[in-house]
């Protein structure tokens, strides 16, 4: 998906609004205080935000006084404004970012793996030859199957980047920082890849042409067919019956 820098989404600038959206999408449910925060906005000062969001479809209610990113949140969130690119150069990028990936499995150093790679937006159209970006989704994992020691290894990076200058905004951050750590060194600094975390995608990655490119394929499970309510058939009371 490619926007326009300059456009707007009702007041707000469209690059604010992706930032914000990339900023938030990751959390399961969040409020007007975390809104504010990831758009950059004083205290008080996010409610007008929150209800462009809600009427353009790209936020949705989730319990009182929460929120989460929709289905339209997230393609905004994985849309570029940058100049369209040559398919030669995004095969290019594409092999370098799948170097790193074997880089990361590779490399001791990274206390996570990426055990899935899934490819999929325009790259897959053959006809199309000037693209946006190249989409990649991955799933990342624990290289420590033990989840406590795997949580010890996780504080020693958090305290050894603390110790060089590394900022954490919140315990989250902490917590994930053997995920972010990983993600990060997957992207590159590339403006070309457009990088998505498979596990908080998957529903949007499986429902349009894909190509798993490492890892095993899976598909949507099928939606319940509704049972039809059988009719009761009364039966009728015998005339000498009492009641």
């Amino acid at each position: 998906m490619h926007i326009d820098a300059k456009a707007t989404i009702g007041q707000y600038p469209a690059l604010l609004v992706r930032a914000t959206l990339r900023d938030l999408r990751t959390r399961l449910q969040w409020g007007l205080a975390e809104l504010e925060e990831a758009a950059g906005l004083t205290s008080g000062n996010g409610r007008a935000l929150l209800k462009v969001l809600r009427s353009e479809g790209l936020i949705e209610a989730n319990g009182h006084g929460a929120w989460e990113v929709t289905q339209a949140g997230r393609t905004l969130c994985s849309a570029t404004a940058a100049q369209r690119i040559a398919r030669t150069t995004a095969e290019k990028a594409l092999q370098q970012f799948l170097g790193r990936v074997e880089r990361v499995n590779s490399d001791p150093y990274f206390l996570g793996k990426v055990t899935r790679v899934v490819l999929f937006g325009s790259m897959l159209k053959p006809e199309i030859e000037r693209l946006s970006d190249v989409d990649v989704a991955v799933e990342v994992a624990p290289k420590e199957a033990d989840r406590n020691r795997a949580r010890v290894k996780n504080y020693e990076r958090v305290e050894r980047l603390a110790a060089q200058g590394r900022r954490f905004r919140n315990f989250l951050e902490q917590e994930g920082c053997w995920y972010w750590e990983v993600f990060g060194y997957l992207k590159g600094h590339s403006r070309v890849i457009a990088l998505a975390d498979y596990i908080v995608e998957k529903k949007f990655v499986l429902t349009v042409p894909h190509r798993v490119l490492i890892g095993s394929a899976e598909s949507l499970p099928s939606a319940p067919i509704p049972s039809t309510p059988q009719r009761t058939v009364r039966k009728r009371r015998p005339r000498d019956c009492p009641f």
